[in-house]
């Protein structure tokens, strides 16, 4: 009889840690998945906060005549900045700037700073297409450039707008250090 009672403990003991193994793994899964539905929703903001500051910018300077005042300083002190970017950071905590573009004031530049990988090339490979208002005039990654053929905002490109994902991949770094400018006119 003594016997069985250590059988039967032993077989509770090691049923107890196969609970508790399959405990963990399931709340590993879980925290990934929290984690990665973060992620892709802190993707989709910055995508979002890139556009409606955008929005912004060109509905306030539609009848200036250049873009030589933008600054934050006039959005913030007209209450117009987007919510989302009113502390001059992106939705991964990067820096948000944004000022006259060339010279003359004739363009405008949107800066994010410190991007992820998986952002810079999304942002890098958005497709700026004309009936969602685009006039993107060019972009630059890490120092790397895209413009149209007749850009207003910078001499010489490395690129052709529109970007090939490979070239957008191949400029993005893949820590968190990516720095994207968009010039719009």
């Amino acid at each position: 009889m003594k016997k069985d009672l250590v059988n039967q403990s032993g077989r509770s003991m090691i049923e107890a840690l196969g609970y508790i193994s399959v405990m963990i793994m399931l709340t590993v899964a879980l925290t990934a998945s929290v984690n990665n539905g973060m992620h892709q929703f802190r993707l989709g903001r910055i995508n979002q906060e890139l556009v409606d500051l955008k929005k912004v910018i060109s509905q306030r300077f539609v009848a200036a005549e250049n873009y030589k005042d933008v600054s934050f300083d006039i959005l913030i002190n007209e209450k117009i900045v987007p919510y989302d970017v009113r502390d001059k950071k992106h939705s991964f905590g990067g820096d948000v700037k944004i000022g006259k573009g060339d010279a003359n004031g004739n363009t405008y530049y949107i800066e994010f700073d410190d991007v992820p990988l998986q952002s810079c090339t999304e942002l890098g490979t958005r497709l700026w297409v004309v009936n969602d208002g685009s006039d993107l005039d060019a972009m630059k990654i890490n120092g790397k450039t895209w413009a149209w053929e007749y850009s207003n905002s910078v001499d010489s490109s490395d690129y052709k707008l529109p970007a090939k994902p490979t070239d957008i991949t191949a400029a993005c770094k893949k820590d968190s250090e990516n720095k994207l400018i968009w010039y719009f006119n």
